[in-house]
């Protein structure tokens, strides 16, 4: 109940009508992956190349999400990680004490993998008491503890070797297994034991659910709590990892699937495979993909990785969504993520195979082939050159930029109207829901995304019996403008003495 003014005087109030729809991330990328190190089935976000390769651990040829992550980093700013594995083991190794008669300190790396059993650490003498631990990776020194002590009698000292390091280091734990001993024996400990585990199935890759406890892509399923705008598992084409990444798009309905076909196809076999009709491996598709969800792209592309000195090659997922990011940085997510402007891969070294100009008319001119060709012109370079989604019929939304123009749309409309929900259903709301969503169309249009629009939220779209629900409806027509894949140029040629006019 409002306060009743009783006694004179001046009284103030405030009014907020002030409410706008808010700009939001076009490009957040979600990948399920393996690497050599880092949190299992967490969701991990991941903001530039050195915090992905601190976190995850330099890319290797059986990690293709780390190099896809890497050629998104490229571009984009937002990423998260879900790390997956078969299984996975903890490097270890031990500190010995004075004697060397008994192991002092067991050292565990801060998560499982590889990684750990690149780590080393030294043991020197130091001034005062205690002693000085090195912890070096690859021969590199990157953390140093001075007056550490170690034994039963020094474990409430805030230099006790448990105290100082654990939760404090970014790479190593220990544990005190010294008891009445303090000394510790100088030299240089290596770990070993650790390992990636073996190639993460499809059951780690789908993930699952039981109560609140989400794995793999699983934890990508929910749109209130993860907000994402593109997901893949980059270089896994299994049938069941390719129909629960259209799964879960389709369900959340807020996001676009990247799929990568298998490496070494050609152009017949990769439309073939998106068909659901090539033989030879017991994975491939058996239906057709059919989504406006989700596109895929062809073929791999060859980049040199710095870490292993190496040309590697790498899914096109990864490129794909780093165009994405750069289209939406120089232009905005309607725009075509594609040609010469906005689709150019300028340090890739080279393509599987550059399709020709009937291979791509194969693969992407025909009704119901849908593949999105990179392409490799002897002026411009690798180049993508398609941007289609997977929808067999045609209509809008058998266009990337069209499918993500009405995502962008969709989720900033949703965000926006949240706060008119639980007010009253009334003439009021209705201007309410106009005057909130129109401005959020006309900001697309005037940026080249939207031809026209209408807005209608009145008592057309809310009969009496639609209200007796507790349901307020408002409906937008829109005409999404279409991006000029093919340009026709006529030449007409008149003779001397004509008029242009009657032309």
């Amino acid at each position: 109940m409002c306060a009743v003014a009783i006694s004179p005087g001046v009284y103030t109030k405030e009014l907020d009508f002030s409410v706008y729809a808010p700009r939001l991330a076009s490009t957040i990328f979600g990948i399920v992956t393996t690497a050599s190190k880092g949190p299992l089935n967490e969701l991990t976000l991941i903001t530039d190349e050195a915090q992905l390769v601190d976190t995850f651990g330099p890319p290797a040829s059986e990690h293709y999400g780390m190099y896809a992550a890497i050629q998104y980093l490229r571009a984009g700013r937002i990423l998260l990680v879900v790390r997956v594995a078969t299984y996975d083991q903890t490097a270890q190794g031990f500190l010995r004490n004075g004697a060397n008669t008994q192991n002092a300190a067991q050292i565990d790396p801060t998560s499982s993998g590889t990684w750990g059993n690149d780590l080393t650490v030294v043991v020197s003498s130091t001034l005062g008491t205690g002693y000085r631990l090195s912890v070096q990776f690859r021969g590199v020194q990157v953390e140093v503890y001075d007056g550490v002590l170690i034994g039963a009698a020094n474990a409430n000292s805030q230099n006790y070797i448990e105290t100082l390091i654990n939760g404090q280091s970014q790479y190593i734990t220990a544990t005190d297994l010294n008891g009445a001993d303090t000394t510790l024996k100088i030299g240089t400990f290596t770990l070993s034991g650790g390992d990636d585990g073996a190639p993460a199935d499809d059951s780690d890759v789908v993930g699952t659910q039981i109560g609140n406890t989400r794995t793999g892509l699983q934890l990508f399923e929910d749109p209130e709590s993860v907000d994402v705008n593109l997901i893949a598992v980059p270089g896994r084409w299994e049938r069941t990892i390719v129909t629960s990444i259209i799964t879960l798009v389709e369900q959340r309905q807020d996001c676009l699937g990247i799929i990568d076909p298998p490496y070494g196809l050609s152009v017949q076999q990769v439309v073939d495979w998106h068909n659901g009709e090539l033989a030879g491996d017991p994975d491939y598709l058996t239906a057709a993909l059919n989504t406006s969800y989700a596109a895929l792209y062809y073929p791999w592309l060859q980049f040199y990785d710095g870490y292993s000195d190496a040309e590697v090659w790498v899914p096109p997922s990864g490129v794909a969504a780093r165009i994405m990011a750069y289209n939406d940085s120089v232009a905005d997510p309607w725009w075509a993520p594609a040609g010469l402007r906005r689709g150019r891969v300028a340090d890739a070294l080279d393509i599987e195979y550059s399709p020709t100009l009937g291979e791509r008319d194969y693969m992407y001119g025909r009704a119901g082939q849908n593949v999105n060709p990179f392409v490799n012109f002897t002026v411009d370079g690798i180049t993508l050159w398609g941007q289609k989604t997977l929808q067999r019929v045609p209509t809008s939304l058998d266009r990337v930029n069209v499918r993500r123009m009405l995502l962008y749309a969709r989720k900033v409309v949703a965000t926006a109207c949240r706060y008119l929900v639980f007010e009253p259903n009334d003439e009021t709301l209705w201007r309410q829901f106009r005057n909130l969503v129109a401005p959020i169309l006309k900001y697309i249009q005037s940026r080249r995304g939207i031809f026209d629009f209408r807005v209608i939220c009145d008592s057309s779209t809310n009969p009496p019996y639609k209200i007796d629900q507790s349901v307020m409806t408002g409906k937008l027509l829109i005409k999404p403008t279409k991006a000029a894949e093919i340009i026709e140029v006529e030449f007409t040629l008149l003779p001397t003495g004509a008029n242009f006019s009657e032309f």
